[in-house]
């Protein structure tokens, strides 16, 4: 009977595993987004065409020089040796390379299945963990932007969300390991790295605390070697020193803060211009974010000492990757992707967290649809709904103040009163 028991919850997990996979493979023949689409398959053919190093100074064809991080392009090398061995030749116009190229990514969605499942099964149950599951393999905007644009975001959204499980999981190496590869694979993945700092100093000694960073540094420099080895480490640099001022817009597209009160203007004011005379939009960004981050980690402090508090180490993480999204000038409208991952957790805490959580998620698939339309109907709706970006933006605020309202109330350290 155990093990009858245990078949059914297998096969639940797995169905879902591959819902969420045939979902999004059936739709990934979508053209997408042209341009990000044929980048990636230029990477992935320099990569093996070239090698690994001189990828980073030249590609075949004139594509566009890399400008993500090292580990991205290794695993485009890995998907590209395993294409020109099945296919023999790189065609990028054909359909099958374009569905090919869209496999690092939908792999990773499923992968984030999977994670949900084992983290939200330690906290709530397998019940529990298998619905998880399924939201996210049903999620609008995980599909919209892995299956439809093509873009890369559930990668390195993926390692964090496994660096989070590793970490519930009580598996500290892994979660260092995992850590150094979201760093290798997207600048954005920055954005846990000071909550993981503020766990790891306040709940290991210190043996561990340097074991956890020698491992990986370790990580970091095993990927690194054939970049080594081929003398572009300055270009590896580059990458993530050129990241930053990379676009001077206040907004490339994202519906934040600044699109909610500069609307698409955010998109054509340079970031370095200063409001008011003060200071510039990428300061007041920082400021804005910075304070942010401190609020946030000062109201879940004293949870996140606990290892096992699940909830406040997921309801925590999906507020700063939210917050990173919300407030730093220069984003794109897919930074807010690891908030889809991270906040499913959040469900199921209340009806009304549940609902500020699809509220976002509602709100980030429109900002995706008003940059890169599907089809006619798209297009036609912020044609007709001048105000619907700015909606979508206020939406997103608005969902957003809420959350932080309700974490403020249920975790901030409460003031003691003597009694009278």
């Amino acid at each position: 009977m155990r093990l009858l028991g245990f078949l059914r919850r297998f096969d639940a997990l797995f169905l879902a595993l591959i819902v969420a996979f045939g979902v999004r493979f059936g739709l990934s023949w979508n053209p997408g987004y042209g341009f990000d689409i044929g980048v990636y398959q230029g990477w992935a053919r320099s990569a093996v065409e070239l090698g690994l190093a001189e990828s980073y100074t030249q590609q075949v064809g004139g594509n566009m020089l890399p400008d993500y991080p090292p580990f991205s392009i290794t695993m485009l090398a890995g998907f590209g040796h395993v294409y020109k061995f099945l296919f023999g030749v790189f065609d990028l116009d054909t359909m099958s390379y374009r569905m090919y190229i869209k496999l690092p990514a939908i792999f990773a969605d499923v992968l984030i299945c999977g994670l949900l499942y084992l983290i939200i099964k330690k906290w709530k149950g397998k019940r529990a963990g298998l619905t998880g599951a399924w939201i996210y393999a049903l999620n609008p905007a995980a599909i919209y932007d892995s299956a439809l644009w093509g873009q890369t975001d559930s990668i390195y959204s993926m390692l964090l969300l496994g660096a989070l499980a590793a970490w519930i999981y009580e598996k500290r190496d892994l979660t260092a390991v995992l850590l150094a590869l979201s760093i290798l694979t997207k600048l954005q993945s920055i954005v846990l790295f000071p909550l993981f700092a503020y766990i790891v100093l306040t709940s290991t000694d210190r043996r561990s605390f340097l074991r956890f960073c020698v491992t990986g540094m370790i990580t970091t420099l095993i990927v690194l070697i054939p970049y080594a080895l081929g003398n572009v480490l300055e270009e590896v640099v580059s990458v993530y020193t050129g990241s930053v001022g990379a676009y001077s817009n206040v907004t490339i597209g994202a519906y934040n803060f600044w699109w909610s009160i500069l609307a698409d203007k955010g998109w054509r004011i340079q970031s370095t211009t200063s409001p008011f005379g003060l200071m510039s939009y990428t300061k007041w960004g920082i400021t804005l974010f910075g304070l942010m981050y401190a609020f946030i980690l000062w109201i879940f402090h004293k949870h996140l000492k606990n290892t096992r508090n699940i909830e406040a180490l997921m309801y925590c993480s999906a507020l700063l990757a939210a917050a990173f999204f919300l407030f730093l000038t220069q984003m794109h409208e897919r930074y807010l992707f690891p908030f889809v991952a991270f906040g499913v957790p959040l469900v199921f805490i209340s009806k009304k967290i549940a609902a500020a959580y699809w509220g976002m998620v509602i709100a980030f698939t429109v900002n995706l649809m008003g940059v890169m339309p599907l089809t006619f109907i798209d297009k036609a709706a912020f044609r007709e709904l001048d105000a619907l970006d700015v909606f979508a933006a206020g939406t997103q605020m608005w969902m957003f103040i809420f959350l932080m309202i309700v974490a403020y109330e249920r975790y901030a350290p409460k003031k003691r009163t003597t009694a009278q």
